[in-house]
């Protein structure tokens, strides 16, 4: 669930300010029930509408405000079971109706219940059409529940364009990628280049799935054909460079490496993989200065210092290595205790 933690926490931010409930029975009780809500006592509010619930088993107004409690509480489980009840379409749209169809949403959801989430998400954004984190956060979850065809037209939607489209089919592997799911990204990605065989990084992203399967000489063949469409993009310079070093072709590495640090100079990444070029060609100062430059750049790249270390420790530079190499470490571990 980590790829949702970002859908996650617009949803989240969306549903903080829903209303307390509006309808009810005796003021007295509704009005101390809110102001325990609000105060977050909410296990004085659960046990006093509880006693109220058993006297008033049918009131909804109860329900809703057991449900929030709950809710609140990150009780997800019996926020579901209390408020699933008060969930179903009427008409005329009864009082908080549409803040219990966004708990229901958010329950569902935190508890990795994605397709039941899903069409309580489908109506909040019937409700809320220009609400673009609830329109992203329900396509995340049609890709999590493999429905490309269904995420495919909530991201045309967002970007605006014609869901059928090569752009559409594009911005949807886009997506799926985020998500991992490379497969399905990959179909999206063969239909775009046939709507449209010029359509920009579509051939870099079919490259970058071919290299994450090992599938090096495709995907050096992709990110060729991605530089011959759109010359002026970095990122197939650097990822074709990368890749040769994968193949030991130092090289063959070192001209596309530079040409994506012209278009790009601000991005460590074609600093670190020259850097180990030059430093498996032996062509050590040119190795220390583009393994400097990137660590200048990105200080917690663990590479780019561990690679320096290797760099000095080659030149004979023992103590400044060590320290290289302490401090690589150091950011290692850093890395490792990080969720």
């Amino acid at each position: 669930m980590k790829k949702l933690s970002f859908v996650l926490l617009i949803i989240s931010a969306f549903t903080q300010g829903i209303a307390v409930g509006q309808s009810g029975p005796a003021p007295t009780v509704v009005g101390q029930v809110r102001n325990m809500i609000r105060a977050g006592q909410l296990d004085e509010a659960i046990t006093l509408l509880t006693a109220q619930l058993k006297a008033n088993p049918a009131n909804p107004a109860l329900r809703f405000l057991l449900g929030q409690a709950y809710y609140k509480k990150n009780d997800y489980i019996n926020a579901v079971a209390t408020l699933t009840p008060l969930g179903k379409p009427a008409s005329p749209e009864p009082a908080d109706y549409r803040a219990t169809i966004q708990m229901l949403a958010m329950s569902h959801y935190l508890q990795g219940h994605l397709a039941e989430s899903i069409p309580y998400l489908e109506q909040i954004t019937l409700w809320f059409r220009d609400n673009t984190q609830l329109a992203y956060a329900l396509g995340v979850c049609y890709i999590q529940t493999r429905q490309p065809d269904k995420s495919r037209d909530v991201f045309a939607g967002l970007y605006q364009l014609e869901p059928k489209s090569a752009a559409a089919y594009m911005m949807n592997a886009r997506m799926l990628l985020r998500q991992q799911f490379e497969e399905t990204a990959e179909a999206e990605l063969v239909k775009a280049i046939q709507l449209d065989p010029k359509i920009p990084q579509a051939h870099f992203l079919l490259g970058e799935i071919a290299v994450y399967r090992a599938d090096l000489e495709r995907g050096v063949a992709l990110f060729q054909k991605e530089i011959a469409l759109n010359p002026a993009f970095d990122q197939p310079y650097y990822r074709l460079g990368e890749t040769y070093t994968r193949q030991l072709k130092w090289d063959e590495a070192l001209p596309p490496l530079q040409k994506a640090i012209w278009l790009n100079p601000f991005f460590s990444g074609p600093y670190i993989v020259m850097g180990k070029a030059y430093l498996k060609k032996n062509d050590l100062p040119n190795a220390e200065s583009m393994l400097r430059r990137a660590a200048q750049m990105d200080p917690n790249n663990f590479s780019a210092h561990h690679l320096l270390a290797q760099t000095l420790q080659q030149a004979g530079r023992a103590e400044e290595a060590k320290q290289e190499f302490a401090f690589a470490e150091r950011l290692r571990a850093a890395n490792e205790k990080q969720p």
